[in-house]
């Protein structure tokens, strides 16, 4: 079931890639020349962008810009957790790149401000899922065992912990579920 939701995911990408005049070559996005003369139709400049913001916005702009910095430490720091333990353990790394994708600072429709604002959404959401997943392959390495109560917005791999309580089958799987950690298909 979930292949062929990927499958599906995957034809509705291309499908988009032909509406909206791009390809993908070597990792880099290219869009047809007609594309790229429509996307500056539609662009707005700066200062009409700033013009047309609200004062709020503008206010709150550098409270909102300073989680940059625990964003870079907090990427630093798991980068330096997963190099350090995940070999210890046997534990595939992540692939951060997978995760942090700053692909829409390339839409021309997109102003300087717009494109920072959409690069450092992308890098947040992006990291924080890249450290969740290395969060949750450490949770399934050292405790696989669901919770007592539901967990509101549980990672992909909760699923597949233990009950709790089940201290026979704790006991029985948990190399099992370890040993699933150390394929490269994570």
């Amino acid at each position: 079931m979930e292949e062929e939701l990927e499958r599906e995911i995957e034809r509705g990408i291309k499908e988009q890639h032909l509406r909206f005049q791009y390809r993908i070559e070597t990792g880099k996005i290219a869009f047809e020349q007609e594309a790229r003369t429509l996307h500056k139709k539609f662009r707005q400049g700066v200062i009409a962008f700033l013009w047309e913001s609200s004062l709020a916005s503008l206010l709150i702009a550098p409270v909102l810009y300073s989680l940059f910095i625990p964003l870079i430490l907090l990427d630093f720091w798991i980068w330096v957790y997963q190099t350090i333990c995940f070999p210890v353990y046997r534990i595939a790394k992540v692939d951060r790149k997978r995760y942090v994708v700053l692909d829409r600072g390339k839409l021309g429709y997109l102003n300087g401000i717009e494109r920072l604002n959409c690069n450092y959404c992308g890098y947040a959401n992006g990291l924080v899922a890249y450290a969740r997943e290395i969060a949750s392959r450490t949770e399934q390495y050292f405790c696989p065992i669901k919770h007592a109560r539901p967990v509101a917005g549980a990672h992909s791999r909760y699923r597949d912990f233990l009950d709790y309580g089940d201290g026979s089958r704790y006991k029985k799987d948990l190399e099992a579920i370890r040993a699933k950690l150390r394929s490269s298909e994570l």
